[in-house]
């Protein structure tokens, strides 16, 4: 397999996707415009408002990560939006907002895209530590176990999320971004976390980097957008607050595994790195329980 960081294919590529990033926003951003203002408590309308909200939000992340693709351009992004969004989580967990900070929260979706933008700008620059797609498999496991860890086990997102304290909601609220929906519908508000959109950016700058657009791009963001729509169905439906870093590894696993090739002994190495981090990992949740 071909390890290339820069695959000839990427050059015709680029010519089709450097439109993709704003065709999303535009369409995430109009419909941010759209959804609140529906007045329906039906809640099909809900589940079906918030899965394409969701949709909208991995095109996004998925279609800005692959544009990022020099330094430069994860620096220029990441601290743009890093300058508006922190100090503005800030003031809102302390209840202040001066201007021109509330004219970004005037305008329906712009601090959720900012957020995003951010996490994806993250996210691109985390991929760039990956030397090869064999890296990828052996990461993808681990963030899956930690996201287990920490959203079912006791991890600090349950209990943030558990806790009754104030300081435990806002902490919440400004690490996570709403996918807007129907007002006044019998639904949940659904949210989405910030390593949600971060490791979606990852996984996908990442493949386009080691196998090119049509692969790493083309090839990962449908079957992510259909299963984490399914999954966000099955939260809405039951209530249940689920990992989300177990389909997205899943998916990128199940899409690319021909890409992944390894020698024995490295398949054997992978096997005992990854029951030594099921043993940590059991012990990290044995020690934090008692």
């Amino acid at each position: 397999m071909a390890n290339d960081t820069n695959p000839p294919s990427n050059r015709t590529d680029r010519r089709g996707s450097r439109w993709a990033p704003v065709l999303m926003i535009l369409a995430y951003m109009a419909f941010w415009q759209v959804a609140p203002r529906v007045r329906d408590e039906r809640f099909l309308t809900v589940i079906a408002s918030t899965i394409v909200s969701l949709v909208l939000v991995v095109y996004v992340s998925a279609s800005a990560a692959r544009s990022l693709r020099r330094v430069t351009a994860m620096a220029a992004v990441g601290l743009a939006s890093a300058s508006v969004i922190v100090p503005l989580r800030v003031m809102l967990a302390s209840g202040r907002l001066p201007a021109p900070w509330h004219w970004v929260v005037a305008v329906p979706g712009l601090a959720e895209l900012t957020f995003i933008l951010f996490g994806v700008s993250v996210g691109a620059a985390l991929s760039l530590i990956l030397r090869s797609a064999n890296m990828i498999p052996p990461v993808a496991g681990v963030l899956a176990l930690v996201d287990i860890w920490t959203v079912l086990l006791g991890g600090p997102v349950q209990r943030a999320m558990e806790s009754a304290a104030p300081s435990a909601q806002r902490l919440t609220e400004a690490m996570t971004v709403r996918l807007p929906a129907p007002t006044s519908g019998a639904a949940p508000m659904a949210v989405v976390g910030f390593a949600d959109f971060v490791f979606i950016a990852f996984f996908v700058a990442a493949m386009c980097r080691f196998e090119g657009d049509a692969v790493g791009y083309g090839g990962t963001v449908r079957p992510l957008a259909v299963v984490l729509a399914a999954y966000m169905v099955v939260v809405l439906l039951t209530g249940w607050p689920l990992p989300a870093l177990v389909p997205m590894a899943a998916v990128v696993l199940a899409v690319h595994w021909r890409r992944f090739r390894y020698s024995r002994s490295e398949a054997l190495a992978l096997v005992y790195a990854g029951a030594l981090v099921v043993l940590l990992l059991g012990g990290v949740i044995w020690l934090a329980r008692r």
